[in-house]
């Protein structure tokens, strides 16, 4: 629409919403409101945008939603799609949750459960196992591994082929592409349920830093094509705030549903929302009369509280105490200032004497009493935080510590 045409339905007395309507419609747009309605009616997500990241560089895919909405049939379809077209022997699969008792489950029966029935009836799948590999038809589909046992099977397994992603192997000298490998890897359990599941298994980023170093090494990016799909699957903003804070140094918010890009760190991060669509389905589903869709954190939009930020005119004067997560991470390494704000460690130079341990066998000084304290003073929410970042690395190192 011109000029001078919108100035005639603006003479003709037309507000201009509705002559941007009228404009949209000759153009096939939907409206920002048409837009929100279609994707509120949408039930499940679908691989096909995975894909579209093909040549801008993601590898690090991180999907928070509900239960039932698709993660783990994207990652796994993403998987299949790739072993299909190019070959089962030219895609590697791994697929990972937190403890052994999760993989003996899911590979129990002769994995009869591994793969969601949507995937085995689309795609014609014979499941069968051998040890912790999963088969289709008699080809391998994926490797299951348990990240508490990380120092044993991460360290102890020779998963990195260095000719698998040579170069010149994949690309000619004229920069064309001869043959495709792929690697895919499938983190499907951030942290156990709180209040149901209180054993140890140590702390989850270190042992995936670990498989993925024995699986990558130091394999160089192909920029002719995505040869790597790495996907996080979370089910809440909560769930996750702690591992993406570690690994990418991003926090998510719960109420930030876009699509967003890391591009430093090669990652695109999604907040699922709960749509209206979902929702009404689960209405109608067996469980309906006993899912609490108004509170529960898996259906309901929670919000991030901030109050325990500290305000931008408060100035941090002095470490009080310099605490240890871990013996060498420093991103697990914590000062409080002034005895209430906690920062995530900044290389401050502090008196050896206010380290502290929160553990035993970090090489640094013990003191229960004082562990005791501060989590007793984190239970009480007697601390603040100098920012949301060190809020979720903070908070995900307590999560972890009181498990034990």
């Amino acid at each position: 629409m011109d000029r001078i045409e919108k100035k005639v339905f603006k003479e003709m007395g037309l507000s201009p919403e509705e002559i941007n309507k009228i404009d949209n419609e000759r153009k096939g747009k939907l409206s920002a409101k048409e837009i929100e309605d279609k994707i509120n009616e949408k039930v499940y997500i679908t691989p096909n945008h995975v894909f579209s990241y093909n040549n801008k560089g993601i590898t690090e895919f991180v999907y928070m939603a509900t239960r039932g909405v698709g993660k783990s049939v994207i990652a796994m379809e993403t998987a299949i799609i790739l072993k299909r077209k190019y070959g089962y022997e030219n895609v590697k699969v791994y697929y990972f949750r937190l403890k052994k008792n999760s993989i003996n489950a899911l590979l129990a029966n002769n994995a009869k459960d591994a793969v969601d029935p949507y995937l085995i009836h689309k795609y014609d799948m014979f499941i069968t196992r051998k040890g912790n590999c999963v088969y289709d038809h008699g080809k391998p589909l994926f490797e299951a591994y348990s990240l508490s046992e990380s120092g044993s099977m991460g360290k102890g397994v020779n998963f990195y082929d260095c000719e698998f992603f040579k170069r010149e192997n994949l690309i000619d000298q004229n920069g064309k592409i001869k043959k495709k490998h792929f690697a895919v890897t499938i983190w499907d359990e951030f942290i156990m349920a709180e209040g149901v599941e209180k054993r140890s298994i140590g702390n989850p980023v270190s042992q995936y830093r670990i498989y993925r170093e024995a699986i990558f090494r130091d394999a160089e990016r192909i920029t002719e094509y995505n040869c790597a799909y790495n996907f996080l699957l979370a089910n809440n903003v909560g769930e996750a705030a702690g591992t993406l804070g570690a690994l990418y140094n991003y926090i998510p918010y719960s109420d930030n549903h876009n699509r967003t890009i890391l591009t430093r760190k090669h990652c695109f991060v999604w907040n699922i929302r709960v749509t209206n669509g979902y929702v009404e389905k689960r209405k109608k589903s067996i469980n309906a009369t006993i899912m609490d869709y108004v509170h529960d954190s898996n259906y309901a939009m929670i919000s991030r509280d901030l109050s325990c930020i500290k305000p931008k005119n408060v100035r941090l004067r002095k470490v009080s105490l310099l605490i240890k997560f871990d013996r060498d991470d420093t991103q697990r390494w914590f000062c409080i200032y002034d005895g209430k704000y906690i920062r995530k460690y900044n290389g401050e130079t502090v008196n050896k004497n206010i380290i502290f341990g929160m553990t035993r066998h970090l090489d640094e000084i013990y003191d229960d009493d004082l562990t005791k304290q501060i989590i007793e003073n984190y239970d009480y929410r007697a601390y603040d935080y100098a920012d949301v970042m060190s809020m979720g690395l903070f908070v995900g190192e307590m999560k972890i510590l009181k498990a034990k």
